[in-house]
């Protein structure tokens, strides 16, 4: 993977962590994305990040790390956290899949 993502061009998730974020309590998670923290499990970790700009937005976007292109679901489906902002440039899209049995079978 770190192969790949370094011929992408997307630097290293530990790398990126180390300059950009910084550790938040619980308690400035919440000033800062009541919405979004309140739906996090009790002992999730929670960072500020020193690229995102006044607005919230990413300022790093094209060249984040994959820990970053994963905000906000990381490992769990996408369907399964609501936006506070539908507007905000995140979307999933549904993949259906189709089984048509063929007559021989």
């Amino acid at each position: 993977m770190a192969a790949l993502t370094r011929l992408l061009g997307i630097p290293s998730d530990h790398q990126f962590a180390a300059e950009h974020w910084r550790p938040l309590t619980r308690a400035e998670a919440m000033q800062r994305n009541p919405y979004y923290t309140a739906r996090l499990p009790p002992d999730a970790h929670l960072y500020s990040c020193d690229r995102l700009g006044d607005d919230g937005r990413c300022t790093a976007h094209d060249e984040r790390p994959l820990v970053c292109r994963g905000y906000p679901w990381y490992e769990r489906p996408v369907s399964d956290m609501e936006l506070a902002d539908p507007g905000c440039g995140y979307f999933y899209d549904v993949v259906v899949t189709c089984v048509i049995p063929r007559p021989e079978m």
